[in-house]
């Protein structure tokens, strides 16, 4: 019955602390801290460089002022006017868009007009006065470029100030959305859509002449790297403003309809028959490629090396790609990408149609995975056996993992196995431990019943030996905790160092059984009163091989006879504690070192107490006087390590005395240790 309600109790543990955890993993899900979404967007990384790149449009074209094209043409910024001879190359070589990532909203430095503006403002005149320039009414390389603009599909970017109100490069009117393009919404709002301050944009003149202006904002991630953008936001005139490679890829198509359907959860813009997915923030989740957009270098569309039609029908995309130029961004590979890359791929998503998915029912779906694992961890773990736990982390984790990259891999669709898999191994953890400890506290208790057991039967064959015997019940406890001083203060010397903990008790264990050898002497001669003879004495002498061979079956019947237990340490005890170190002991006449500790210690053990105790047929010896008779001794009878240790201990051999003196019978009123210095030892 004990058993039967201890294994509820355990169960109940179990169970108990696996449901907690899977409400702790549960909050977690819901109320994610700073550290579960930095965790929770490495796994996303981990899962996006291990699928094969998604199918590619190959319509955008990355054109990059590199290192060769400044070598050849000059430092950045480049005149204007030959900003206007690569989009005319770029028209000329078929490019159906071209696309500028980055802003002018200031007038060209190096146009004749703006250097004679500069030189006048700077000109001292005799007074020492300076003369105060204004801004050239005419600026020749920016009219050029707005000459070779207005010539084809071009789109300008332009900067979006979330902090501040920005006027920089601010026209009257808001930013040119591509022609014919129209938005319409449904009934939920964008309240959680950012909403912008100012913006920085490039001169009016250029701006009327592109075909349209996108916002080349990135959005990067509370761990710094770039995984989404915002596509469709408002203007600071209140005005949809598309991005940069939104206003492209819309200039590329004849559809410019877009429709915005927008729910708690997130959003999503339709476009023809594309339906793209946006968060909450209207961001669109990007599809990296494992291989970048086809790359141009600025230097040799210039110098007419690229084959003509070579850009037919493509988008291309200038912008900056020489070091120190262009801005980069850390992305999920873990390398950096230039911002003109980051429009391209954004272009070849939105025309490929390849688009990952975070679904609005993601975090109630994650909830739910997080809930089951936990619940069938608990369940499985509250069976028995190692075997459950591993498989439950191992299965589970496998399971969890393939399954949302391989929604990822077929379908686009992101859902994080951190969380379910977090619950895993946490509570498999917890459990295990909680397993563990359980079984260690049964351990304990079966140990201890069955050192108790232990115990109590070497108790009950040591006492049956000396009810045949003159000795009393106290003599088996004073000498075996004799034995225990004893092995206790040589474990301290460099020579019996070896002496563990362990030793030590099984040493004290055996202490009891010393004489069990005494029940095979017949009666007649054990419980003589008198002197016995010489015969009777050589029968007494049997009794340590008697003992021995006894222990020696039982060790035998075992299975493991060479086993170092606390019968190994009692046969040696039984059969040696007669021995005397000189070797005229009996019953081998061992001596020195050859006769077993374990008979070294029970020898001066059960010689101090025979001599303490009073008995009927003679007087107990004061303790000064056991003393000094096992100083003389040492060397002779005993082994003189064995008698040093006795005197560095010898107030608690009289402690023990006292404790455990036989009853009706205290001790001699001399057990009090002399207050004088330890005889040398013989």
């Amino acid at each position: 019955m004990c058993k039967f309600f201890w294994v509820r109790k355990e169960l109940s543990g179990l169970y108990g602390a696996g449901l907690c955890l899977t409400f702790l993993m549960a909050l977690l899900s819901v109320f994610q801290p700073l550290a579960v979404q930095k965790a929770d967007l490495a796994v996303y990384d981990l899962m996006l460089r291990g699928r094969a790149s998604p199918p590619q449009s190959n319509v955008p074209v990355v054109v990059g002022i590199d290192e060769n094209s400044l070598a050849s043409f000059g430092q950045w910024p480049w005149p204007r006017y030959r900003l206007a001879l690569l989009i005319e190359q770029l028209q000329r070589l078929g490019a159906q868009v071209v696309v500028l990532d980055f802003l002018m909203p200031e007038s060209d430095r190096t146009a004749p007009e703006v250097i004679q503006i500069e030189r006048r403002r700077d000109r001292v005149d005799a007074k020492n006065t300076s003369t105060t320039a204004t801004a050239p009414a005419y600026d020749g390389n920016s009219r050029r470029l707005a000459d070779a603009l207005g010539q084809g599909p071009t789109v300008l970017g332009y900067y979006l100030d979330f902090s501040q109100p920005t006027a920089l490069g601010r026209s009257l009117h808001p930013p040119t959305p591509p022609a014919g393009m129209v938005v319409s919404r449904s009934s939920h709002g964008t309240g959680q859509w950012p909403k912008p301050q100012g913006q920085i944009r490039s001169l009016p003149l250029l701006t009327d002449a592109a075909s349209a202006e996108g916002f080349t904002n990135a959005l990067q991630d509370i761990d710094g790297t770039l995984r989404r953008v915002p596509l469709l936001l408002s203007s600071p005139q209140g005005q949809d403003a598309p991005s940069l490679a939104l206003a492209a890829a819309l200039l590329s198509s004849s559809q410019r309809s877009l429709r915005l359907d927008t729910h708690p959860a997130g959003a999503a813009l339709r476009w023809g028959d594309r339906n793209i997915p946006l968060d909450r923030s209207g961001n669109l989740l990007l599809n990296w490629h494992s291989s970048p957009a086809p790359y141009l270098s600025a230097g040799s569309v210039l110098d007419g090396t690229v084959p003509a039609g070579s850009l037919r029908g493509k988008i291309a995309v200038v912008g900056a790609w020489a070091q120190g130029l262009g801005d980069r961004h850390l992305t999920p590979s873990g390398k950096s990408m230039y911002g003109v890359a980051v429009h391209a791929t954004v272009i070849d998503n939105l025309l490929s149609g390849t688009f990952i998915v975070r679904p609005s029912w993601a975090r109630g779906a994650e909830l739910l995975a997080v809930l089951l694992a936990g619940g069938l961890c608990t369940l499985l773990l509250g069976r028995p056996g190692f075997t459950w736990s591993v498989l439950v982390v191992v299965l589970g984790t496998v399971g969890l993992y393939t399954g949302a990259y391989q929604l990822l891999l077929l379908e686009g669709v992101h859902l994080s196995p951190l969380l379910p898999i977090l619950a895993l191994v946490l509570i498999t953890s917890v459990l295990s431990l909680l397993k563990y400890g359980f079984e260690a506290h049964k351990l304990l208790l079966r140990t201890q019943e069955l050192s108790e057991a232990q115990d109590g039967i070497i108790t009950s064959l040591s006492v049956l030996s000396e009810a045949r015997d003159k000795e009393t019940g106290g003599h088996i406890l004073r000498t075996q905790s004799y034995v225990k001083l004893l092995a206790q203060q040589l474990s301290t010397t460099p020579a019996y160092e070896y002496l563990t903990d362990s030793d030590i008790e099984l040493l004290t264990k055996s202490a009891p059984l010393h004489d069990i050898g005494k029940v095979g002497i017949p009666d007649s001669i054990l419980q003589k009163p008198g002197k016995l003879t010489p015969e009777e004495y050589a029968i007494m002498q049997n009794h340590p091989l008697i003992g021995a061979q006894a222990l020696a079956k039982i060790m035998a019947g075992t299975g493991h006879p060479e086993q170092k237990s606390f019968l190994d340490y009692a046969r040696q005890m039984v059969e040696a504690h007669h021995e005397r170190w000189d070797g005229s002991g009996y019953p081998h006449r061992l001596s020195g070192q050859a006769i077993p500790l374990a008979g070294r210690l029970m020898a001066l053990a059960d010689v101090y107490d025979a001599l303490i105790s009073k008995r009927v047929y003679k007087r107990g010896f004061s303790h000064d006087e056991v003393r000094q008779m096992l100083i003389k001794d040492s060397g002779s009878h005993f082994d003189p390590d064995v008698v040093a240790a006795f005197l560095a201990r010898e107030a608690d051999f009289v402690r023990v005395a006292e404790e455990f003196a036989d009853p009706h019978e205290p001790p001699p009123e001399a057990l009090v240790v002399p207050a004088l210095a330890p005889a040398p030892v013989a």
